[in-house]
């Protein structure tokens, strides 16, 4: 569990989904702020943040190893919520709704 210190709005209202296989192209290589995160789009035209870890590159383009979805969610200061996974920085959480997605870990403070 964990207690959100800092409220997180959702950054993009239709994120990036694939399955293994996807071919992706490669948007923006790095972001200082968020290592290990590259930014690419779909065959679908839809972009996002995705783990790099989880993608095969060559160059400009990139296959996906792994099903993946950039979903954030909406938590506000004081909601307790569950953490089900961290990847770089960031928490695939559940809150008290029952709504799951991405929240920065800097966002969240770890409660037992």
């Amino acid at each position: 569990m964990a207690l959100v210190v800092s409220s997180y709005e959702t950054q993009y209202p239709d994120p990036i989904t694939m399955n293994v296989g996807d071919e992706l192209k490669i948007v923006k290589s790095r972001d200082d702020e968020w290592p290990g995160w590259v930014f690419c789009e779909s065959q679908s035209g839809k972009r996002g943040w995705v783990p790099e870890n989880i993608i095969k590159t060559d160059g400009i383009g990139a296959v996906a190893q792994q099903s993946y979805e950039a979903r954030e969610v909406t938590v506000m200061e004081g909601e307790i919520v569950r953490i089900e996974k961290v990847e770089s920085g960031w928490a695939w959480v559940t809150n008290m709704t029952d709504a799951t997605g991405w929240v920065p870990l800097k966002n969240l403070k770890i409660v037992e």
